[in-house]
């Protein structure tokens, strides 16, 4: 008998440490193990009774906060019932999920706890990913299963978060290529890889709707969600093709702005013969035909994806430097005045029609006509043309690369001999001068035409050189 007690002593004793090293237990507390099979057989609160008894006050903390958080976890269940609010009801599901989380391996929750929490993640899955949130509810399956345990009420949502994958998938290798094409430069590559792209995009629209139709999940509000998403691909790459070939039109408009801009090459500038600047007009006027005519063939192979209104900009940009360049060519004609205005700056006419690139609204000005001369013995005289539009606030500005004095006339000086004759007057703002810059202020009120006469003053070197150019609001500017 007595042999018979101390095995049976030797088997409690047994169970005893086996239990407490499951808990994480070593020192044989009798309160921490039959605390934790009080929760398991009779329900949490009944963990309490024993784990208040512990002596020790951090391991009693420990063991009594279970019940907190067991608690804190179960009335966040308990206080979605009756709530529609997606928002809350996925802070709830994941509040307890926390709560739960953060117990003993050792502590099991109520059956009933479980379901209710298995009932509203499934819920929760759903709604995130209806919001394409596929992060989260798949972190949120997974939790889910780990902390309530298996169940085929998750079979639908598994299947949906496959899907769902898998179409995120498709969808993230097609946005790859496509951040990838947007970084082609050229305009006609970018193009041609936008138009096979936007075809191999058409094929895997059809594997998607393949794999959704065949899915028994596909009409579910989450893989609808991601079967949309992925269609707008489609909406995104024919938005990126329409900018495409909206670049390419304006790169015609951008050649022809150069070509008119063109700088005549061999000679210094004021050393061109009226003839030589009219034929380099000519041969402007024709290169600038060829761009255009380049253009509307590009225009009529690509009719559908054109955008008639930047094609319309281009045409009038056209039609307005063939104008101008017509405006120019009748003032070169006039050669024996021309010829007495002194040297002409290149390109001769400026204005904000051209504007330089990188100009913004606020300090927008126009691309240069450029001066310089060597070996000069005394003041010098040039001319150009300026278009600013009536009722227009632009200004004038010559800039040097040193500081000799420029005066700037609204008529002929007939290369200084009219200056003193004809008490002619200085337009420059003095007061305005920003270091080597002789501003016109309101040029387009101040000049008689669309000629403005400059003088260049005898500098300390017998070599100079400068620019001349069309502000918005040079005072701007300079702020």
């Amino acid at each position: 008998m007595k042999k018979s007690l101390k095995v049976l002593f030797v088997v409690l004793l047994t169970a005893l440490v086996v239990s407490c090293e499951s808990t994480e237990v070593i020192d044989g507390d009798p309160n921490v193990a039959a605390g934790i099979n009080a929760w398991n057989s009779r329900g949490p609160d009944a963990a309490t009774a024993y784990w208040t008894d512990i002596e020790e006050p951090a391991k009693q903390k420990k063991y009594l906060n279970y019940v907190t958080l067991f608690n804190a976890g179960k009335n966040a269940l308990d206080g979605t019932d009756g709530v529609k609010n997606s928002g809350k009801l996925v802070s709830a599901s994941n509040t307890a999920l926390a709560k739960f989380k953060a117990l003993d391996p050792a502590l099991e929750l109520p059956a009933d706890v479980k379901e209710k929490g298995i009932d509203l993640s499934v819920k929760c899955i759903d709604i995130l990913l209806s919001q394409e949130n596929l992060n989260d509810a798949n972190n949120m399956y997974t939790q889910s299963v780990k902390i309530y345990g298996k169940s085929d009420k998750y079979n639908t949502v598994a299947k949906e978060l496959d899907v769902c994958k898998s179409i995120e998938a498709k969808r993230k290798n097609a946005v790859e290529e496509s951040d990838r094409i947007k970084e082609i430069e050229d305009v006609d590559e970018r193009i041609k890889e936008l138009t096979s792209f936007k075809e191999s995009l058409a094929d895997s629209e059809a594997e998607v709707r393949n794999l959704v139709n065949n899915s028994g999940v596909g009409k579910t509000a989450g893989v609808s969600a991601f079967e949309k998403r992925f269609k707008k691909l489609n909406q995104d790459v024919a938005i990126q093709l329409e900018g495409a070939y909206r670049d390419k039109i304006y790169e015609y408009k951008e050649r022809i702005g150069e070509e008119f801009a063109r700088q005549m090459t061999g000679k210094e500038n004021g050393n061109y013969k009226l003839e030589e600047i009219l034929e380099h007009y000519q041969s402007i006027e024709k290169n600038i035909d060829a761009i255009y005519a380049e253009l509307l063939d590009f225009a009529a192979k690509h009719e559908k994806n054109v955008d008639q209104d930047v094609l319309d900009e281009v045409t009038l940009q056209k039609k307005d430097l063939s104008a101008k360049i017509a405006q120019i060519n009748k003032e070169i004609a006039r050669e024996k005045e021309i010829a007495s205005r002194g040297k002409t700056v290149m390109p001769l006419m400026i204005g904000l029609f051209n504007p330089a690139p990188g100009s913004t609204a606020e300090s927008k000005k126009s691309r240069p006509a450029k001066f310089s001369a060597t070996k000069q013995k005394k003041a010098e005289y040039w001319w150009g043309m300026v278009s600013i539009p009536k009722g227009e606030m632009n200004d004038l500005v010559i800039t040097l690369k040193d500081n000799r004095n420029v005066r700037v006339f609204n008529e002929n000086t007939k290369s200084g001999k009219l200056i003193e004759k004809n008490n002619l007057k200085d337009l420059v703002s003095r007061s305005s001068r920003v270091g080597n810059s002789w501003p016109v202020l309101n040029a387009g009120s101040q000049l008689k035409g669309s000629n403005y006469f400059f003088e260049i003053d005898k500098g300390k070197t017998e070599d100079y050189s400068g620019e001349v150019v069309v502000y918005s609001s040079f005072i701007t500017r300079m702020r």
